[in-house]
């Protein structure tokens, strides 16, 4: 414990070269531990591993690299999770839960215990965050009217602000908690814990970590059913989500007519229904295939009527434990619940596409290599859906707040309209992970088709380029997680430097360090 001690305040001397996000228990974090051993044949293959939240997590782990010969008993201590990061010069980083995109340091604490009697099981486990929230360039005032007005169209259709306030942030929230109900194989309860759906590592269509947990009544299975068919996984929340309070920027500027920009959103509380479902087929190993369903909208006596939006998906994982290897694949629509017929047969409909690969060469001296890649497409299939109506995904008219909690996108951390290509090379011995991320992140292009090729401008796509080198460590107890991350942006804010000519200037580029390291100490 001393000498993973001495390493983290090692690390953090360092915090302006490191950086990591796999200190998380769900997406490319712990979670990924326990899908990557299915892969290796420690996991069993009847499992999807399509619905993921942290007690989950935690289970498995614990049956995989146990840590000593415990005694039963009812109550258990979690792991306890410290994060910090810092940001050179604008947000960076997503599926990091509570945490929120700010400049500068940010740190983070969860610990807790659960206690079981019965069928009845308590989990307390809070989550603690403080961020500096240190000033940084948004969208710029220097940008025309017309801009300001094209920009609007996402800003009054998601509540999703680039920045937090303008003070220090401190928030405590109830994190991974719960109490809940087990009988045979269903568990129901009331809980606040993050929940991963679908097959994405690095992305999610609807639900991930990106966003702080909500409160939502949950029932599910935690064992597969088996039929002759084949084996079935699912679960069913009923959520309430909440809003940042925070107002977008220069809200009061007016359109060509001399209409305010700014549309305020209602006040009311928002609440939404999901499923998801997973289905294993009898005469095919390896396959799972499956859907995700969301309807959510505003409730209360004084919302506004008809106020309701959907959004799901379709999705396949299909691991080859003889070859190492697995595929992935979700689709998904942002305007009805998606199906076969309504897929194949209609056209023009906002949609966002998960895709995904990773295969492990092992060798003859106990570790492996992996090589892995993923492609999230968020952007709208064609121009003519963004003009005049921002129904980018994740963003609605009828729900302004969009599918958000917080301020956070539930679903893909990239955000709404933007479109991601990640590629990954990594040398893997059980916990012990070391490699190589390169990341091409393109912001909102939806945003930039609406605004700048109408005016035939092609030149300010909003691109992200980072490569990181990424690490995670066990130290007996203690998982050490750190990445070095450099990101060179290509147009920040869609915005060029002016110069002679009325076209193709110099585009505002920028460099940013994102650094983070990650502790989770395991009883």
């Amino acid at each position: 414990m001393q000498r993973a001690i001495y390493l983290y305040l090692f690390f953090m001397a360092l915090s302006n070269l490191v950086a990591a996000q796999s200190g998380n228990f769900l997406g490319d974090g712990m979670q990924d531990i326990i899908r990557r051993n299915q892969l290796l044949g420690k996991v069993s293959a009847q499992h999807s591993l399509m619905i993921n939240e942290f007690a989950d997590v935690n289970t498995a782990l614990d049956s995989l690299f146990p840590l000593r010969k415990k005694p039963t008993k009812n109550i258990q201590l979690l792991p306890i999770n410290i994060i910090s990061q810092y940001n050179s010069n604008y947000p960076f980083g997503r599926n990091d839960g509570a945490m929120i995109p700010a400049r500068g340091f940010q740190h983070f604490v969860a610990a807790g215990f659960s206690v079981t009697k019965g069928n009845f099981t308590f989990q307390l486990r809070p989550e603690l965050v403080a961020a500096a929230n240190t000033d940084f360039e948004t969208f710029p005032t220097e940008h025309y009217p017309i801009i300001w007005e094209k920009y609007y169209q996402w800003l009054n259709n998601s509540d999703n602000p680039e920045k937090f306030g303008n003070t220090a942030y401190h928030k405590i929230f109830a994190g991974q908690s719960f109490i809940k109900y087990q009988y045979k194989n269903i568990a129901m309860g009331i809980s606040t814990e993050n929940i991963w759906w679908g097959p994405g590592r690095f992305n999610a269509l609807v639900l991930s970590n990106n966003a702080p947990g909500f409160a939502h009544l949950t029932a599910k299975t935690t064992r597969p059913f088996e039929t002759a068919i084949g084996n079935f996984e699912s679960q069913i929340i009923v959520g309430s989500l909440k809003a940042s309070g925070i107002l977008p920027a220069d809200r009061y500027r007016f359109d060509s007519s001399g209409a305010p920009i700014y549309q305020p959103k209602p006040n009311n509380a928002r609440s939404m229904v999901g499923i998801i479902m997973s289905w294993q087929p009898k005469w095919t190993k390896g396959l799972f295939v499956g859907f995700t369903a969301v309807g959510y909208g505003y409730h209360g006596a004084t919302a506004p009527h008809h106020k309701k939006a959907v959004l799901g998906s379709l999705f396949a994982r299909y691991i080859m434990p003889a070859e190492q290897a697995e595929l992935y694949f979700e689709y998904g629509r942002n305007d009805k619940i998606p199906q076969p017929l309504n897929l194949a047969f209609e056209t023009g409909y906002p949609r966002a596409v998960i895709a995904g690969f990773r295969k492990l060469f092992p060798t003859h001296h106990k570790y492996c290599w992996e090589f892995a890649g993923e492609i999230t497409q968020l952007q709208l299939p064609t121009a003519d859906l963004t003009l005049g109506t921002g129904n980018s995904w994740y963003t609605n008219a009828s729900v302004s707040h969009g599918f958000t909690h917080q301020g956070q996108v539930l679903g893909a951390g990239i955000g709404p309209g933007s479109n991601s290509q990640s590629f990954d090379f990594s040398y893997v011995q059980g916990i012990n992970k070391v490699g190589i991320k390169l990341e091409r992140l393109v912001k909102n292009n939806d945003f930039y088709y609406n605004t700048f090729t109408q005016i035939k401008d092609f030149t300010r796509r909003w691109v992200d380029l980072s490569s990181t080198l990424h690490a995670d460590w066990q130290f007996k107890y203690c998982i050490v997680s750190a990445q070095l991350a450099f990101i060179r942006t290509q147009n920040y804010q869609w915005y060029i430097l002016e110069g002679p000519f009325e076209y193709f200037e110099r585009g505002y580029d920028r460099i940013n360090f994102h650094s983070k390291i990650a502790l989770t100490y395991r009883f």
